[in-house]
């Protein structure tokens, strides 16, 4: 498979080989990203399943897109905060919606059996970030999303996606400085190659 443009029109067109090359491809990153909004693996599941059921029934009806990922994410969320709570309004669940992201920092640290206190202490500043923060600094550098991407997700404007993602990075620098005195962005992989 070449490139999301013609993947996905290849979908859209009815292609099987593209439906699965889509599925696999971004089931496991999906899986990763709901569950960090509600911790039932069924549940995910189904909600995953939900994405593609309506993926496959809207076939040339849907919209173009050369991000899959950005659009399934989008979808996934979707599905997660209807299932959640039919009645109530998104933009008010999207809020209230609890996201306990684990970034690939942590894990490694985790894995670790002689992990430092500067890096244990790194990983405990990270689950002091708010959820709507752990979620940005998650979509932004974990996923690699644009900013306009991410507003979409998290029904931001573009500035205050931006202002979230520097109130995260300077509340991390900030425990940090006080607690372990050492540099946030070093211990983050993706730290040499995004910018604010």
């Amino acid at each position: 498979m070449n490139n999301d443009c013609e993947i996905w029109e290849n979908f859209k067109n009815g292609d099987k080989s593209a439906l699965s090359f889509i599925y696999f491809q971004h089931f496991r990153p999906m899986f990763q990203y709901g569950i960090k909004f509600k911790n039932d693996p069924e549940f995910i599941k189904d909600c995953i399943q939900d994405v593609f059921f309506k993926l496959i029934k809207a076939g040339k009806n849907l919209g173009t897109t050369n991000n899959i990922r950005f659009y399934l994410f989008k979808s996934m969320k979707t599905s997660i905060l209807k299932k959640i709570e039919k009645d109530r309004r998104m933009e008010e669940i999207g809020n209230d919606l609890k996201f306990e992201a684990q970034f690939s920092v942590e894990e490694e640290i985790a894995e670790k059996e002689n992990a430092t206190e500067k890096e244990k202490s790194l990983s405990q500043s990270l689950k002091k970030l708010s959820d709507r923060q752990r979620e940005i600094i998650y979509l932004r550098y974990e996923c690699e999303m644009e900013y306009s991407q991410i507003c979409e997700i998290m029904h931001l404007k573009n500035d205050s996606a931006r202002k979230l993602v520097f109130r995260a990075i300077k509340t991390l620098r900030e425990i940090i400085d006080d607690e372990i005195k050492f540099p946030v962005l070093f211990f983050f992989r993706f730290s040499a190659k995004y910018a604010l």
